[in-house]
């Protein structure tokens, strides 16, 4: 009796996880990119390192490198898998904005990062932006100022 019930709670404990490992998502197979993102940002897709789903909306998640921070504006070279730049860009962000170190996995003031430090940056699928953390408000926002991708492509 005993062992049927460890048996069955094994089973009932299982089953959950194996659901979860199911639904992993791909960034090629099941982010719709829009045309605009994909004329601008051809190899986004190699370079999408995660997806998920947060309040019912798809976001891909990208790393990149500070490669200079002045005042409020923040420059990033986006970075494959490889760790090789596939687009440049700069970002003004507002004076409380944090950002989550790729490697630390901590959150830290952008008025504090450096050059070098590799940071997460988020993409939602259905309108173009790119935010601090997924299902972020408006406010969690950066502005893109520049867009030197196409000199990386």
């Amino acid at each position: 009796m005993r062992s049927t019930v460890k048996l069955t709670a094994m089973v009932l404990l299982a089953v959950p996880l194996t659901g979860v490992a199911q639904q992993q998502l791909s960034c090629v197979k099941d982010m719709v990119y829009s045309q605009e993102f994909l004329a601008k940002y051809p190899r986004a897709p190699a370079a999408c390192n995660e997806l998920i789903v947060s309040q019912g909306e798809k976001w891909a998640r990208f790393d990149a490198e500070v490669k200079n921070r002045q005042g409020l504006h923040l420059t990033v070279d986006f970075i494959d898998h490889q760790s090789r730049p596939v687009a440049t860009m700069t970002f003004e962000f507002t004076p409380d904005a944090t950002l989550t170190l790729s490697e630390k996995h901590a959150v830290k003031p952008v008025g504090y990062l450096h050059e070098g430090d590799k940071i997460v940056v988020w993409v939602p699928e259905k309108r173009f932006g790119f935010y601090a953390e997924p299902g972020a408000a408006e406010s969690k926002h950066f502005a893109l100022v520049s867009d030197n991708s196409a000199k990386k492509e």
